[in-house]
C-alpha cells in the first residue's frame, strides 16, 4: 500500500510540475481556503447553491468585511457553499481567470468587484451563457446584473468635499492647493468620488490638483506628500491612498489636512492619532450580506429584478466618534 500511495504522489508532482511550467507566463490566481475559520458558517448542503464572491485583490480590509458579510449571509440561510477568491493583483486579465475558474467550478451566482468596467466583459458573457447570475458589490463591470450594491460614490465623494471643507475652515485656510489621491485610474468607484469631491470646491480659492494615481504602490503617494508641503489638505479616495497619506502626515508630524475612506483598524489607528481629520466608513459587510441574500433569492425565483442599483450608505467618522 506505501508503494502504491508513493507512486500516486509521483504522478501528482509530475503532472503539477508539467501544469505550472505550461502556465509559467499567466498571472497567478491566489484562492482563499477558508474552511479553516467558517466556524459561524454552516456546512455546505449536498444539493446547495454554489455562489463566489471574487474581489479586485487581497490587499485590502475592505475586501475582508465584505467576506465577512457574506459568511453570516450564509450562516443565517444555509444552503449555500460559498467561496472566496481574488487574484494577487488588480488587473483584468487575472480578474477574467478567476471568473472562469468559477465558472468551470460549477459556480450558479457570482458576486463581483469587477476591476475595470469593461475588461472582464468577455469572461461574464461565459458566465451569463452559463446561466450565472451576477450580482456586483462594490464595483460594477458596464455588463447586465441582477443587482449591484455599492456605496452612491458621486454622492461619497460630495461628503467628503463638504467635510474637507469644514476641516479647512476649523484650521483658518482659506485658500490653497489640495492634492487628490487615486489608486488606479479604471476603477469607476475612486473616479466618481473624485469627481463628487471636486465640484464642491467649484469657485472656491482652494485650487484642486490633477488626479494623482497610486498604481498599487503606496511609497508613490508617500513621495506625492513629501514633494508638495505646500499642499494644504489631501483626499485619500480609498483604503490603501488614505492609510498611505496617514502614514507620510504622521511620520513628517506635518499639519496638512486628510479627508480619506473605509475604516480598518489601521484607517482608525491613523484617525485616533490624528493623522486624519476623518474617514468615510462604508457598509462592505452589509454589501456582502445583501448581496448573498440576493443572490439565493434570484436562483429561488423569488428575486426577479434586473440592473437594480442599491445604495449602501455613507457615515463619516471622526476622532470623536470611534
Amino acid at each position: 500500500m506505501k508503494i502504491v500511495n508513493f507512486f500516486k504522489f509521483v504522478l501528482v508532482v509530475a503532472f503539477t510540475t508539467i501544469f505550472f511550467a505550461g502556465c509559467s507566463s499567466a498571472p497567478d490566481i491566489v484562492v482563499i481556503d477558508d474552511s479553516a475559520v467558517k466556524s459561524n458558517a454552516a456546512p455546505a448542503e449536498k444539493n446547495s447553491h454554489k455562489i463566489y464572491l471574487i474581489t479586485m485583490d487581497l490587499a485590502d480590509d475592505f475586501w475582508k468585511s465584505i467576506d465577512s458579510g457574506c459568511r453570516n449571509a450564509v450562516a443565517e440561510f444555509g444552503d449555500t457553499d460559498y467561496k472566496w477568491i481574488a487574484p494577487d493583483v488588480n488587473e483584468d486579465l487575472p480578474q477574467r481567470l478567476c471568473i472562469e475558474q468559477a465558472v468551470e467550478d460549477g459556480a450558479e451566482a457570482i458576486l463581483l468587484a469587477a476591476s475595470s468596467p469593461t475588461g472582464v466583459n468577455e469572461s461574464l458573457e461565459k458566465a451569463a451563457q452559463a446561466g450565472v447570475k451576477i450580482i456586483f458589490v462594490d464595483n460594477a463591470a458596464e455588463f447586465d446584473c441582477v443587482a449591484f450594491l455599492a456605496t452612491n460614490n458621486e454622492l461619497a465623494g460630495r461628503v467628503a468635499g463638504e467635510t474637507m471643507k469644514k476641516a479647512l475652515k476649523e484650521a483658518g485656510i482659506s485658500s490653497g492647493k489640495i492634492g487628490l489621491t487615486v489608486n488606479k485610474s479604471n476603477v469607476t468607484s475612486t473616479r466618481l468620488r473624485v469627481e463628487g469631491f471636486r465640484k464642491i470646491f467649484e469657485g472656491s480659492d482652494f485650487e484642486l490638483t490633477e488626479t494623482f494615481f497610486m498604481e498599487d504602490d503606496p511609497q508613490r503617494v508617500k513621495n506625492f506628500v513629501i514633494e508638495h508641503p505646500d499642499y494644504v489638505a489631501f483626499f485619500g479616495s480609498n483604503e490603501r491612498t488614505a492609510l498611505a497619506l496617514g502614514e507620510q502626515i504622521k511620520d513628517s508630524n506635518s499639519k496638512q489636512i486628510v479627508v480619506g475612506f473605509d475604516t480598518s483598524d489601521a484607517i482608525l489607528k491613523l484617525l485616533n492619532d490624528g493623522a486624519l481629520y476623518a474617514t468615510l466608513q462604508q457598509k462592505p459587510q452589509l454589501m456582502g450580506y445583501n448581496g448573498i441574500k440576493i443572490a439565493l433569492e434570484a436562483l429561488k425565483g423569488t428575486y426577479t429584478g434586473k440592473n437594480v442599483s442599491i445604495d449602501t450608505g455613507i457615515a463619516v467618522l471622526y476622532k470623536d466618534s470611534i
